[in-house]
């Protein structure tokens, strides 16, 4: 007979009681799109990442911010052991939970589903406001306490996961989850043009367009690029890339550089990338170490897909291009050239190759381009705005 699931998060939680002794002084709540194993793995670069790091130091003075996980498989807990161990973000607090559901190696979108009934909600967390992230939160077996009148509630929307190629398999469970808790939530923030229009869809016309944005302090514009001419591009490796365009670019001007820093996600793209003698693959690299490796461009690029295979949402890396100072090419992808971002240069993808060399013929080094980062674009600036109407 299977362990019942919720007797298996209440020992859990024992476990936890000296961590959760000062629960009343949790000052929100928060639901990640994925958790703490994702953010200390990877470094808070995400659009929730960042906003969980700027929410805890506003919150100072008033309580941590407790990180409620997505439940992960119990089976892998002892493989997480080294990540847990790295340092969590400032006057935050993980709430883990655990699923003795085995994943679906067929269908990995499927655990989305399979965990969402084994959330643990710390005690004595009534009233105590949330962020959500993870929409499948607004089908779990927390929610109906998380709806209480007694706390307020922000949705804070990343992708339209309505259209997401990755969660196809579950999307009418998305669909009840963003149906659910756009019915509740107090707030809904969207990052971009194509998620404001999913809360619309869904019946929330006062959603704010609150755009992705950049720590500008975190980054340095001055270069130390060397050899030659490097384009570079920050982030996952899969659809959104257009591997065709990558590939005509890469052929057509052999003697620059092509650096990608981050997960390959599609099978297809490694062997792909990998034939191609001026492509440099780094592997992922943690978000600490972004900004050295900035300095290392001349360019910075965005080559992804125009319309198929995007999700609704913003480009972060744009931001943090533009914080290093670096002249950024970008597709017309949603939001391109917008923001109020000095030297973002858009164009077709039929088009990258002959600005490039044209941007690029008889330089040995690609001059950066200064430009401000308007404060509206800044983490701490939609942090507070999301801070103030919760409290």
């Amino acid at each position: 007979m299977e362990p019942d699931i919720f007797e298996l998060s209440r020992v859990t939680l024992k476990h936890k009681e000296e961590s959760f002794t000062c629960m009343n002084d949790d000052s929100l709540l928060a639901f990640p799109m994925h958790g703490q194993l994702k953010l200390l793995s990877e470094g808070y670069r995400t659009r929730d990442g960042h906003l969980i790091e700027w929410f805890a130091r506003l919150n100072g003075d008033s309580g941590p911010v407790a990180v409620l996980s997505r439940p992960e498989p119990l089976m892998l807990r002892p493989l997480t052991t080294k990540i847990r161990r790295k340092s969590p973000a400032p006057n935050t607090r993980a709430v883990d939970s655990y699923s003795w559901h085995v994943p679906n190696i067929r269908d990995r979108r499927s655990w989305w589903v399979q965990s969402r009934n084994s959330y643990v909600l710390p005690p004595s967390s009534q009233g105590v406001p949330g962020v959500i992230w993870n929409p499948l939160v607004g089908i779990s077996n927390i929610w109906e306490e998380l709806r209480d009148n007694r706390r307020k509630i922000a949705v804070d929307l990343l992708d339209d996961w309505t259209v997401h190629y990755a969660f196809q398999s579950i999307r009418a469970h998305v669909e009840q989850g963003y149906r659910n808790i756009f019915d509740r939530a107090e707030l809904v923030t969207a990052n971009a043009e194509g998620t404001l229009e999913l809360a619309h869809r869904f019946g929330r016309s006062d959603a704010v367009l609150l755009t992705n944005g950049v720590d500008p302090d975190r980054f340095e514009q001055s270069p130390t690029a060397s050899g030659r001419i490097t384009v570079g591009y920050v982030g996952k490796i899969g659809k959104r890339v257009n591997l065709k365009l990558v590939e005509e670019c890469a052929r057509s001007l052999p003697s620059i550089d092509f650096v990608f820093a981050g997960p390959i996600l599609d099978k297809d793209y490694r062997p792909a990338l990998e034939a191609l003698e001026n492509v440099v693959l780094l592997g992922d690299v943690h978000y600490e170490d972004v900004p050295q490796l900035l300095k290392t461009f001349d360019i910075g690029w965005v080559p992804h897909n125009v319309g198929e295979f995007e999700v609704g949402g913003d480009v972060i890396k744009t931001y943090e291009y533009r914080a290093a100072h670096l002249p950024v090419l970008s597709t017309p992808v949603a939001g391109a050239g917008q923001r109020d971002l000095e030297s973002v240069y858009v164009v077709p993808a039929e088009g990258h190759a002959s600005w490039l060399k044209a941007k690029t013929d008889g330089k040995s080094r690609i001059d950066r381009e200064p430009g401000e980062i308007p404060v509206q674009h800044t983490w701490k600036d939609k942090a507070q705005h999301i801070l103030s109407e919760l409290y």
